[in-house]
């Protein structure tokens, strides 16, 4: 018997010893998760600065089922930046970060704001402002 209990507290020491090396070791592998997560935050908001803090997208909605598909638009995209403005024989064009075009849909608009998700789930301030008429697809 003294044999056995001597051989089960020896067993009993290495598990305890193993367990604390795991422990350790988890320790040390969620310290590197944090330093990690931390570093992608640091360089996510690097990216977004270089990108411009602030940023103008423009969204052409498409008709509507009531509205007549012979009328022509005012406003047509000309490109992934500019759109033009046309009322009468007078033309405009104007510059933003991003346009979307009537046939975009609402997961290409998601696309480009989710970096600013992203910024806001990592605890940066964050605002978004749709404008745009009731219906617009803001």
């Amino acid at each position: 018997i003294t044999v056995l209990q001597e051989k089960l507290r020896l067993e009993i020491e290495n598990l305890e010893s193993v367990g604390i090396v795991s422990a350790q070791r988890v320790r040390e592998l969620e310290e590197t998760v944090r330093k990690s997560e931390n570093e992608r935050k640091r360089m996510h908001n690097i990216i977004q600065e270089l990108r411009g803090n602030v940023r103008v997208f423009a969204r052409i909605r498409p008709f509507l089922p009531n509205e007549n598909d012979n009328n022509v638009p005012f406003v047509t995209p000309s490109g992934e930046t500019t759109l033009q403005a046309v009322r009468g024989r007078q033309e405009n064009s104007f510059q933003f970060d991003r346009v979307f075009a009537p046939s975009a849909g609402q997961e290409a608009v998601f696309d480009e704001v989710s970096e600013f998700v992203q910024s806001a789930l990592d605890g940066y301030n964050v605002c978004l402002f749709s404008y745009g008429q009731t219906g617009s697809g803001k």
